[in-house]
Order: structure tokens, then sequence, then C-alpha cells
């Protein structure tokens, strides 16, 4: 009977098949952040066919509002809340068939309304903060 020879290498020791040397390949070829950089690439560029698109009257429609939302964002700018509000009131109802226009509108009220900021611009709190003098000459 002939003694199994033992063998000094893995590649020896081990079966290789065509797929697992073609999977290491890959993984040397292709190293994991490529991978990822081509799956978010592909996500990216496969968004355009789940995001809303306007038509050209809707985008003029959207532009037409934009410059009318500004007339009572200036009106807030100036002080004159109460006008602000009655405008963009006013905006709301024209514009209740457009979900952006009446999305943004409704914000806007809601945040003059309430008196606040709901998302506040500059420092992330109004608090201030007292440090101690310090000790000394």
């Amino acid at each position: 009977m002939k003694e199994p020879s033992n063998h000094k290498t893995m590649l020896k020791k081990e079966e290789w098949g065509g797929l697992t040397f073609l999977a290491l390949f890959a993984a040397y070829a292709f190293p994991p952040y490529f991978i990822y950089l081509m799956t978010m690439a592909a996500l990216t560029a496969s968004s355009y066919l789940w995001t809303t698109h306007l038509s050209e009257v809707d985008k003029q429609r959207f532009i037409d509002f934009e410059k009318e939302f500004r007339k009572g964002y200036k009106l807030e700018k100036a002080g004159k809340i109460r006008e602000a509000l009655e405008w963009y009131r006013k905006l709301k109802k024209d514009y209740a068939d457009h979900a952006q226009a009446h999305h943004l509108v409704s914000f806007q009220i809601k945040k003059l309304v309430s008196g606040k900021e709901p998302f506040p611009q500059g420092r992330a709190s109004k608090k201030t903060i007292h440090r101690p003098k310090p000790e000394g000459p």
C-alpha cells in the first residue's frame, strides 16, 4: 500500500477550481470600495426613474409661485407679519392643487403662527454661554 504524500503548499493540498480563481482575481482586481462606488453610481443613475418630473407648464407655474412667495417673504422681513400671513393664506388657496407650493406655504404659515423658526439658522442654540472670568491681576 502506498502512503499519501505530505504536500508542502496549499495549492497542492486543496482543490482549486476555475470559479475559485475567478473570485480571487475579482477581489484583487475590484476592491470593495470600487464595488461600492459602482453600486452607488448605478443607484444614482436609476433614481431618474422614480423622481418626479414637472412638465413645462408646471415648471412655469412653480416659477410664478416663487415670485409671489417672494412678496410674502419681503413683507415678513419688513416686520409686517399680519400682511405676510394674509398673503401666504391667499397663496395657499391659489396653489392648493400644487403639492410643492402648498407644502412650502403651509410650512411658512406654521412658522409665522408659532412665532419661532423651526430650523434656526446660524447658531445651534440661542442660549448665552456664561464663562467664568479668569482670576488674577
